[in-house]
């Protein structure tokens, strides 16, 4: 009678531990890391700007307020090119540009670039 409890735990424990052994993992496939591409202006006309970022594309309207830097240098709307990476800041109207700070040099230029 004494060692009924005893082969119970015993019993109970062994199931417990052996378990997981067989309940066979269903591993992930790891996703691969989707890539971070940053918006680009895919193009100028007028007062209106393009900008492209993954499957969004989406058109700001650029007016005299509207503050503008192209590689650090305060700039027009004339020096924003297709191609370049782009933050638009919006204004107080989400289809307004309030800032656009633009990096780069435009797909195809000829311009050299320093060493």
């Amino acid at each position: 009678m004494k060692r009924t409890p005893f082969v119970a735990v015993f019993v109970l424990l062994f199931a417990i531990a052996v378990t997981p052994a067989f309940a066979g993992s269903k591993k992930k496939k790891a996703s691969p890391t989707p890539k971070y591409q940053p918006p680009v202006i895919s193009s100028v006309t007028g007062n209106t700007i393009t900008v492209t970022e993954e499957k969004t594309t989406r058109a700001f309207t650029v007016n005299q307020f509207t503050e503008i830097t192209v590689n650090g240098q305060r700039a027009s709307i004339a020096d924003l090119k297709p191609g370049m990476t782009v933050n638009v800041t919006i204004g107080v109207d989400p289809s307004q540009a309030g800032r656009i700070t633009a990096t780069g040099v435009a797909t195809g230029d000829k311009r050299k670039k320093k060493k």
